[in-house]
């Protein structure tokens, strides 16, 4: 794992930059009616799954058979939907009446953002080989 500790600094870097816009935009946020919380809950859980996939999809990537790697790509993918999905399914349990839909788009807005790394740093990976 420690041998691929420079090619994980970018979803650090984005998990530290959507952070810290969190933090500092905390009055906006709460004026556009977002509810900060879970914005920086998402971004905990996709930044988890993120570093997961990508551990995975290099373990998988050592494999000779191609359908490994295929077959993990789908289940990361799967999983990290489902994991989004669950989180705003409890969140709407949990939040009642007073759900945010403004900060359920914001955080499944970062999904896509860390998909693109997870790939791209893959890609960049994997042709180094």
């Amino acid at each position: 794992m420690f041998k691929y500790s420079k090619q994980l600094y970018p979803i650090g870097l984005l998990f530290i930059f959507v952070n810290a816009g969190i933090e500092f935009g905390l009055k906006q946020l709460i004026d556009y009616k977002f509810v900060p919380t879970v914005i920086a809950y998402a971004n905990v859980l996709l930044f988890v799954v993120t570093l997961l996939g990508l551990l995975a999809l290099i373990h998988a990537s050592k494999n000779p058979n191609p359908n490994v790697l295929v077959r993990t790509i789908m289940a990361i993918m799967g999983l990290r939907l489902l994991g989004l999905a669950v989180a705003v399914l409890l969140y709407m349990k949990l939040a009642g009446a007073a759900i945010s839909p403004r900060s359920v788009y914001a955080a499944f807005a970062l999904y896509p953002l860390y998909t693109w790394l997870e790939i791209r740093l893959f890609l960049k990976l994997n042709v180094k080989k």
